[in-house]
C-alpha cells in the first residue's frame, strides 16, 4: 500500500501549527489535507473517509471533542489524534475516553508525530495484506479449483459442497499424494468459519509427549523444558478448523485424550487442572485403513467411530485417469512462469501420462509437470523432459506402428508419425544432441534439423 493510499486531515485554528504538519508529513509522502476552520473540517470528514484525523482541543468555534464526536458518527473507522497544551492532559484524557486514538502535547514533536502515524500506516497495511492472503486462499480453495471431472471426484464434489457448513468431524481417507490437505482447505474455507483459523497439525512427525504438546499446550513446568506456558492447537483453532492430518500415526495413550476432545470438546493443558472448552470443526485425514489398524490393534474403535461421522474417500491418481490431462494443463500454468508452454498435450505426453501408473498420486504428477517445465523452453511439453523413471516406464524398447484393427490407413500420415517416433527415440539415446542424433539415424545434421522443426520437436532440445 502506497503512503499516498494513507489519508490524513489536520485541522487547527492556529496557521504556524497547520504548516509544522504539513511540513512534516508531506515529506514523508502521505495524501494530507489541512484546514483552519472546523467547520470545513467537519465538510470534508462528511465528504470522503480519512485514515487519521489530527486535532486540536481548544478552536474557538468547535471544539476538537465535538470534533471528535462527529467524527466517530460519520466513521468509526478513522483514527483521530487530539493535540493539547502539556498543561491540560485531563481534557486529552477525556477525549480518549471518547473514542481517540492518542493524543499530541504541545509544542508537538516531529518524531512523536511521525512515530504515531507511521504505526497506524503500518497497521491499515497489515490489515490489507491480511485481508488480501485471506482472499487469496479463499479463491485458492474454493471449490472450483479443486481439480477433476471424473466420476469419483465429482462425487467428492458434491460431498465438500454438502458438509462444508457442518460442524461434523470429517475423516478425508486416500494414499499419501492425493490431495488430502486441498480438501481440508476446500472444506475450511468453503464454510461459515472461513474467517477464523486453520489450524494444521501433522500428527505423524511428533512423539507422545510433544504430540500432547502440541494438540493441548502445556503449562510452565509442566515437563523437562516446559520453560514457559504454551498454546495448544486446539486452543488456537478455537471457533475455527483443525486438521490433523495423518492420524493414522497418533500413539494410543494420544488417542484417548484425543477421543475426549471429539466427545466433550474440551481438554486440560498437559501438567494443567483447568479445563479448556472449545469450539472446533475436526477434519481428519489418514492414508491407512483405520478399520484394519482396529482390528490389529493398532487403533482405538471408539476413536474410529468418533472420527468416522462424515468420510470423504479420494481415490488414487490410477483410478481417475481422464482427469489428468485437466491436472497436467493446471500444472503447466502454474509453473510455466514467463515461458510460453502450451498446455495442450502432443500425442507421446498424453499417452505417457495415461499410460504411467502414477504411485506417487497427484504430488509425483504436480513434481513431473514441474521437472519437465524447467526442462523445456518453450512450445510443447515431450517425454525427453521429464524424469528419467518417468521416461523409462513410459518409452517401450520397440517403435511400433499404431494400426489397430484398422482395413485402410493414411500412408503419409502413417509414416510421418514413425518418423516422429524415430526422433524422438534418438533424442532419448543422444541426450538431445542434434549432432549425436544425426548420428545416431545416418542423417545429416541439417536434413535432422528440418525433420525437428517440421515436427515441431526443435524447441524441446
Amino acid at each position: 500500500m502506497s503512503k499516498k493510499n494513507f489519508k490524513i486531515l489536520a485541522v487547527d485554528d492556529d496557521e504556524a501549527i497547520i504548516k509544522y504538519i504539513q511540513v512534516q508529513l508531506l515529506k514523508q509522502g502521505y495524501d494530507l489535507e489541512v484546514t483552519t476552520d472546523e467547520h470545513e473540517a467537519l465538510s470534508l470528514v462528511k465528504k470522503s473517509f480519512f485514515d487519521v484525523v489530527i486535532t486540536d482541543l481548544y478552536m474557538p468555534q468547535i471544539s476538537g471533542l465535538e470534533i471528535l464526536k462527529e467524527i466517530k458518527q460519520v466513521s468509526s473507522k478513522t483514527n483521530v489524534i487530539v493535540m493539547t497544551a502539556s498543561n491540560d492532559v485531563g481534557h486529552s484524557l477525556t477525549a480518549m475516553e471518547e473514542g481517540a486514538y492518542d493524543y499530541l502535547l504541545k509544542p508537538i514533536s516531529p518524531e512523536l508525530l511521525t512515530l504515531r502515524i507511521e504505526y497506524l500506516y503500518t497497521l491499515k497495511k497489515q490489515a490489507q495484506e491480511t485481508n488480501a492472503l485471506r482472499l487469496q486462499l479463499e479463491s485458492q480453495y474454493r471449490f472450483g479449483n479443486i481439480i477433476g471431472k471424473s466420476k469419483p471426484m465429482q462425487v467428492v464434489f458434491e460431498k465438500i459442497q454438502m458438509v462444508a457448513n457442518s460442524a461434523s468431524t470429517i475423516i478425508v481417507q486416500g494414499p499419501s499424494g492425493t490431495g488430502k490437505e486441498l480438501i481440508a482447505h476446500a472444506l475450511h474455507y468453503n464454510s461459515d468459519r472461513r474467517d477464523k483459523a486453520f489450524i494444521k497439525v501433522s500428527c505423524g512427525i511428533f512423539n507422545t509427549e510433544i504430540l500432547e504438546s502440541e494438540l493441548f499446550g502445556h503449562e510452565k513446568g509442566a515437563f523437562t523444558g516446559a520453560l514457559r506456558q504454551k498454546i495448544g492447537r486446539f486452543e488456537l483453532a478455537n471457533h475455527g478448523t483443525i486438521f490433523l492430518d495423518d492420524v493414522d500415526d497418533i500413539p494410543l495413550a494420544t488417542q484417548v485424550k484425543l477421543l475426549r476432545v471429539l466427545q466433550e470438546r474440551e481438554f486440560e493443558r498437559v501438567g494443567g487442572e483447568k479445563t479448556l472448552k472449545v469450539d472446533v470443526r475436526v477434519i481428519a485425514a489418514t492414508k491407512k485403513d483405520l478399520k484394519l489398524l482396529v482390528a490389529e490393534g493398532k487403533f482405538r474403535e471408539d476413536l474410529y467411530y468418533r472420527l468416522n461421522v462424515i468420510p470423504i474417500v479420494l481415490p488414487p491418481l490410477a483410478e481417475r485417469k481422464e482427469d489428468i490431462p485437466l491436472l497436467v494443463s493446471f500444472f503447466i500454468k502454474k509453473y510455466q512462469r514467463k515461458k510460453k508452454i502450451s498446455t495442450d498435450l502432443s500425442p507421446e505426453v498424453a499417452k505417457l501420462v495415461r499410460n504411467y501408473q502414477w504411485p506417487g498420486n497427484v504430488r509425483e504428477l504436480e513434481n513431473a509437470v514441474e521437472h519437465a517445465v524447467a526442462f523445456c523452453k518453450q512450445g510443447l511439453l515431450n517425454i525427453i523432459h521429464f524424469p528419467e523413471e518417468i521416461q523409462k516406464v513410459a518409452k517401450p524398447d520397440t517403435i511400433t506402428l499404431d494400426i489397430g484393427n484398422s482395413e485402410e490407413v493414411d500412408f503419409n500420415e502413417m509414416v510421418n508419425g514413425f518418423e516422429k517416433k524415430l526422433l524422438i527415440w534418438a533424442a532419448d539415446k543422444a541426450d538431445g544432441h542434434q549432432t549425436k542424433m544425426a548420428k545416431v539415424l545416418n542423417l545429416p545434421r541439417t536434413t535432422l534439423r528440418d525433420k525437428l522443426i517440421r515436427h515441431k520437436l526443435i524447441e524441446a532440445l
